[in-house]
């Protein structure tokens, strides 16, 4: 699908505003400047299977620490802070790497490997793909030092002096631990210059970004599906009473089809999906309001939440949303494999409009993460989507960017 599209029935989008409040996401304001059209491959797509090593730099000063030491909220904003440099290039940059003991030096060298990423050209490649990067350079007070320390004094004069900046990045809980990178080299010829410490999610089993569909057109049940680090079945408690035991599904790197080339999610694109959790909100009525959390007393609980039934078959009016090629964007300044920057605006109008009670079903019709085999990045979009996809059906369809991926698509929105 190459064209955006949104149609809207019974509901006007002139009461719909496209425009993002910074207090939504306090860190985006600046961090889409460069992208046009709406759709976005990112320079960081240079990156993956590159041979790595420390670069050559002698400099005893440099560190790398974040704004957390302890474990990881489900859903946080995490600042890393490099400093000890000594001379600040337009050139460095920090990743975002996990798992954390992610190989990211000393693998084969093979540009081929990158084919199936849709790029032809012979491009450097690094063998752990990042989840996300920033350059350092992002921090206004870098590249001219406004944050300078003095490393070494004789008779009261400084003779060292060292730079730092710090930028921040969007994190969701994706359960495995992370690891934070700092570069030079920019994503042409990268070189590891530190190392930050490991960091964990406080609950690693936390059960995550649940998304509604509709079972039938009768509107008496609903699907309710959720990922999870925990393996054992859960539940979903809804309608002040009633409960219904989920159906649990994972799958492994073994499981991912492939061509002659291997793909990003067999190879450098895989990532441990957690496990799928699925169940049932049965004996519901059309065009009712009811609350539901899912989980377990052992893997925890979500939140309370509100959702709404839709109106069944031969219904008077029917009010939804349908729309196209909406992927996702970081929520921090950073770069990514893939960004539709429309998709921020879309999502805030859409979470307006289901809040106003305005929205019977949303269509997703294609075109859903832009993930394409890099499997951290639907838990991004899962966490995206979910003010609007707990609240209402989220019913989807394959575009030809899940086609080749189908697996991952389907143990996501599909049964």
């Amino acid at each position: 699908m190459a064209t955006f599209f949104l149609f809207f029935f019974s509901i006007f989008l002139s009461s719909m505003s496209p425009s993002l409040s910074s207090s939504s996401f306090p860190l985006l304001i600046g961090s889409v400047d460069e992208f046009m059209n709406y759709t976005a491959i990112s320079d960081m797509r240079v990156l993956n299977r590159r041979i790595l090593a420390d670069c050559l730099d002698p400099n005893p000063y440099l560190f790398i620490n974040t704004s957390t030491e302890g474990p990881l909220y489900d859903e946080t904003y995490v600042t890393v802070t490099v400093g000890g440099v000594l001379v600040p290039d337009k050139a460095d940059w920090i990743a975002m790497i996990t798992p954390a003991n992610a190989k990211i030096s000393d693998c084969p060298l093979n540009s081929l490997l990158y084919l199936q990423t849709g790029d032809i050209s012979s491009l450097p490649l690094l063998c752990h793909y990042p989840v996300k990067a920033q350059y350092v350079s992002s921090d206004p007070s870098y590249l001219n030092c406004s944050k300078r320390k003095c490393e070494v004094y004789e008779n009261n004069d400084c003779l060292v002096h060292s730079c730092s900046a710090s930028v921040t990045f969007h994190v969701v809980n994706f359960r495995t631990d992370l690891e934070f990178v700092f570069f030079t080299g920019g994503f042409d010829a990268p070189c590891i210059l530190k190392r930050s410490d490991p960091l964990s999610f406080a609950n690693p089993k936390q059960p995550l970004y649940g998304h509604l569909s509709s079972t039938d057109s009768t509107a008496t049940s609903m699907r309710l599906t959720w990922v999870s680090g925990d393996e054992n079945k859960q539940v979903v408690q809804y309608a002040e009473g009633r409960s219904s035991t989920s159906q649990v599904s994972t799958f492994t790197q073994d499981d991912m089809c492939s061509g002659i080339l291997p793909s990003p999610a067999k190879d450098f694109g895989w990532h441990e999906p957690g496990y799928v959790h699925t169940a049932i909100m049965s004996g519901l009525l059309p065009k009712q309001t009811y609350s539901y959390r899912y989980g377990s007393d052992s893997a925890g609980w979500s939140d309370q939440i509100k959702f709404k039934t839709p109106p069944a078959t031969g219904s008077d009016e029917l009010k939804f949303l349908a729309y196209g090629d909406m992927g996702k964007a970081p929520l921090d300044p950073s770069k990514e494999h893939y960004i539709q920057p429309g998709s921020i605006s879309v999502v805030e109008a859409v979470t307006n409009e289901v809040a106003s009670g305005n929205v019977d079903s949303i269509f997703h019709i294609g075109d859903i993460s832009y993930a394409t085999g890099f499997l951290v990045e639907w838990d991004f979009f899962l966490s995206f989507i979910e003010p609007l996809a707990s609240h209402v059906a989220y019913m989807t369809a394959i575009g030809n960017h899940e086609r080749v991926w189908l697996s991952l698509y389907h143990s996501r929105f599909w049964w």
